[in-house]
């Protein structure tokens, strides 16, 4: 099967994965929400914010030094693996070290002792880091849906079972510890690959070249995507961080549905094609797809938000609303800085990533530092903004890179991006004026059918071309059954054929 092939395919088992395995987890979360209160999750979440910091940047460094190479030598592989660990109890030794001085700084005696709790899912998930590396490389996505799916429902209703027993805070730390056991398990299990008792110098040496950038280009991205809850937690307090947690956990839903399984796929897929105008292409068709989905959902989450969180999660999360809506406007950047990192990392332009997570990092601190007293939708706001501005940098390093001029970049989202905003103004003013006096479950179910709708037709009038292109890409790689009935769409929609692409010469390569 072709490159494209496989990413497509991938992209569409990782879809089902995490459609199925995000929807499990949104309605436990859901659940929780109404049975424990916002104290409990600020709690966790503080601590995550470091658990998960220690865990990306063990899982996006070493691991992907693998998934770069053009093949798989075990002896790096076991090297890696050992070196994985071993960062993992470095990280667990630093957390337990920081635990009892956060939490006399937090005036919480709880969160020293969940700190050190959730700092197991740390070796756990490093456990597993090498094996999913291998999986990456060779695009083994299908035989793991089921099984991740399974183990999700199962750290799930373990959860909220505690929840309504009573246990409070200590339901979402057993959660997330069972969720991480379950899925190295499964992992394991499926990848049936076993590390060498071996350590290379040489490969240390030369995992580490690679490796030496990248790292800093993930603490960045680390701190990137922390530094506005840390804000909130240390100024704000507990409360108003599970506020800023609730309102995002349904955009970062819709991320995981709609940009993650195609992102997923990107680094193993640029690093197979090995040339910047193959990457070229290959990013500029996966922004493109990426599109389709990610404009509708993202501005039609803000545009129901209010109503989305109080049916969810209860009136007493209302204000995560607000904060919903200011993350949903950041649909553009999120679609065009996406597939950025993959595309670079595949042609070892590390470099290049470290000083722009660099640039982003002091943009967003600075961001973080001026809203912060404002509140936590002004932080949220800020951070928002702050995304629209780094655009311009990430494209013109493609365009120097990659040679993918900027103009063609946006142009390739302009389509579904008008059409997308068209729909959330129309649903937005519907909300506000013609239904408010609808109960929220109603009007947010007449919202979501009236953008649908909305969307589909400004699609039809405005992105014929964008959407007939994108199908007939996807058409080969579908069932048979729904072949047949996308090829009938495609000749529906389609009134004229598609001008070519600025990579037409290069497109037969990927």
């Amino acid at each position: 099967m072709s490159i494209r092939g496989k990413v497509l395919s991938s992209s569409l088992w990782l879809v089902t994965e995490t459609g199925a395995t995000m929807l499990s987890s949104f309605i436990v979360f859901a659940l929780m929400t109404r049975l424990l209160q916002p104290i409990d999750f600020g709690l966790v979440a503080f601590a995550a914010l470091f658990i998960d910091f220690a865990r990306g940047l063990m899982s996006d460094s070493i691991p992907g030094a693998l998934v770069q190479r053009r093949t798989w030598d075990e002896d790096a592989a076991s090297t890696a693996f050992w070196m994985h660990i071993g960062s993992a109890l470095l990280f667990v030794a630093a957390v337990a070290a920081l635990a009892v001085p956060l939490a006399n700084t937090y005036g919480s005696a709880r969160l020293a002792a969940v700190f050190l709790a959730l700092s197991a899912s740390i070796v756990v998930d490093a456990m597993r880091g090498l094996h999913e590396a291998k999986l990456r490389r060779e695009f083994g996505y299908k035989q793991l849906a089921i099984r991740t799916v399974i183990a999700s429902l199962v750290s799930g209703i373990a959860g909220v079972a505690m929840a309504f027993a009573g246990f409070g805070v200590w339901a979402l730390v057993a959660n997330r510890l069972m969720s991480s056991a379950l899925q190295t398990i499964i992992v394991v299990v499926a990848v049936r690959w076993r590390p060498k008792l071996l350590f290379s110098k040489t490969e240390c040496a030369a995992l580490f070249r690679f490796g030496r950038d990248m790292v800093g280009a993930v603490l960045f991205a680390q701190l990137n995507g922390r530094i506005a809850e840390l804000a909130i937690g240390f100024v704000l307090g507990p409360v108003d961080l599970a506020f800023f947690r609730v309102g995002s956990r349904a955009i970062g839903f819709l991320m995981q549905v709609g940009i993650n399984p195609i992102q997923y796929t990107a680094l193993s897929a640029f690093s197979r094609l090995g040339n910047a105008p193959s990457i070229a292409s290959a990013y500029l068709r996966m922004t493109r797809s990426t599109a389709l989905l990610s404009f509708p959902l993202f501005l039609g989450a803000a545009a129901v938000a209010p109503d989305f969180v109080v049916v969810c999660f209860g009136r007493q999360w209302e204000p995560s609303g607000a904060i919903m809506m200011a993350l949903g406007f950041g649909a553009a950047p999120a679609t065009l800085l996406y597939f950025v990192q993959p595309a670079l990392t595949a042609l070892g332009r590390t470099r290049l990533i470290l000083n722009f997570s660099f640039v982003t990092l002091v943009l967003n601190a600075i961001a973080a530092l001026a809203t912060v007293k404002l509140g936590v939708v002004a932080v949220t706001a800020g951070q928002t903004a702050r995304a629209y501005i780094t655009v311009p940098f990430a494209l013109n390093i493609l365009q120097k890179v990659i040679g993918l001029p900027m103009v063609q970049t946006v142009r390739s989202i302009a389509e579904p991006g008008i059409a997308a905003s068209v729909m959330a103004a129309v649903v937005f003013v519907a909300r506000l004026y013609a239904l408010d006096s609808l109960s929220p479950l109603v009007r947010l179910l007449l919202c979501v059918a009236l953008g649908a709708v909305v969307y589909a037709g400004l699609l039809l009038i405005v992105g014929r071309r964008h959407l007939s292109e994108v199908m007939r890409e996807l058409i080969p790689h579908l069932p048979a059954g729904a072949r047949a009935a996308a090829e009938w769409v495609v000749q529906r929609i389609q009134t004229r054929t598609p001008a070519a692409s600025p990579f037409a010469d290069i497109a037969g390569k990927y």
